[in-house]
């Protein structure tokens, strides 16, 4: 593709050079010469930005996240189960965290699985409800959502350090000299996605209380679609405020300690039920408790507990609409 866009520039060069005056010819060379280095330039740049191609004994559909380079094309013998993590963080850090568990769910369940992966939480709820996955792991403000719309039902919800309940945090850069929300007028806000609970929603309902909207408060807000990339946001200077989860705020602090630590919380909120793990309401009822069992008994399996403890959750329990 590359080499047919040059060969078109040369062509276009010389064909229109012939079609001129010749008093021309200096300043349409020049501009044709910068146009077939702006093209080697892509060239080269599109070639350093090809990834690897990474084997996996999954196979991961994240259509318009991440390049289908990173696939590895498994042959099916029988229907395979498809299984959406949000982009509560990175795909790539999805990907990375969650492949060993669903690995795992595979092999328990005696099933091929598709790991879907999409921008937005609204993404992942449609999918749901038109019944393209099995099953998803949600954020809270995306389940009570798809609760309202098509009664999304919850099979467990995770268990971290003790607790069924997270938080919102409000972070700033650690050496910043902002004390407290109000202290983030007319400054740069970064969202998650705006049906997340602990980055969007929790946040703007802070504004809502003062009688204001991220449009008034705020000098510009943005969303970058997960809560490490707010993270990164942050500590890199791109925004002078964000909200994010607590718990992948905490797990970033021991992750990768060097990002986090360079924010620091000013605001957290009150408790809430954690991002469960949901179904369409219509799965077919022994397939649904087989899922729920499995679930529940993770952490009794060693290698269950060992790939839980990697994305520190303690356990899976049994939810309820009383939480959310």
């Amino acid at each position: 593709m590359y080499l047919l866009l040059i060969t078109i520039s040369s062509k276009l060069r010389f064909d229109f050079l012939g079609a001129i005056n010749m008093d021309c010819h200096r300043k349409i060379l020049s501009v044709a010469l910068l146009f077939q280095g702006i093209l080697f330039a892509l060239l080269i740049a599109c070639t350093n930005d090809l990834p690897e191609k990474r084997k996996t004994p999954i196979k991961i559909d994240f259509e318009d996240v991440v390049s289908r380079d990173q696939q590895e094309v498994v042959k099916e013998k029988h229907q395979a189960l498809r299984i959406a993590v949000a982009a509560m963080i990175s795909p790539e850090s999805t990907y990375k965290y969650y492949v060993d568990l669903l690995e795992l769910i595979a092999e328990r369940l005696g099933s091929e699985v598709d790991f879907v992966q999409k921008r937005t939480y609204v993404q992942i709820n449609e999918m749901l409800k038109r019944r393209e996955l099995d099953f998803a792991f949600v954020c809270s403000g995306a389940y009570l959502m798809g609760k309202a719309d098509f009664g999304m039902e919850i099979i467990a919800v995770p268990v971290s350090q003790g607790e069924k309940v997270y938080h919102s945090y409000v972070i700033v850069h650690k050496d910043s000299v902002i004390q407290s929300f109000d202290q983030l007028r007319d400054k740069i806000f970064a969202f998650t996605d705006p049906h997340s609970n602990t980055g969007c929603l929790v946040p703007t309902y802070l504004l809502a209380r003062r009688n204001e909207t991220p449009g008034s408060f705020f000098k510009r807000t943005f969303f970058t679609h997960s809560h490490d990339n707010s993270i990164k946001a942050v500590a890199e200077g791109l925004a002078d405020g964000a909200a994010v989860d607590s718990l992948i705020w905490e797990f970033m602090s021991k992750l990768d300690p060097e990002l986090a630590l360079r924010t620091r919380v000013i605001e957290k909120s009150p408790p809430y039920g954690m991002p469960p793990v949901v179904v369409h309401p219509s799965m077919e009822g022994k397939k649904k408790e087989k899922l729920r069992t499995l679930f529940l008994s993770l952490h009794k399996d060693p290698k269950g507990k060992e790939h839980l403890n990697a994305i520190k959750i303690d356990r899976f329990e049994a939810g309820n609409d009383e939480d959310y």
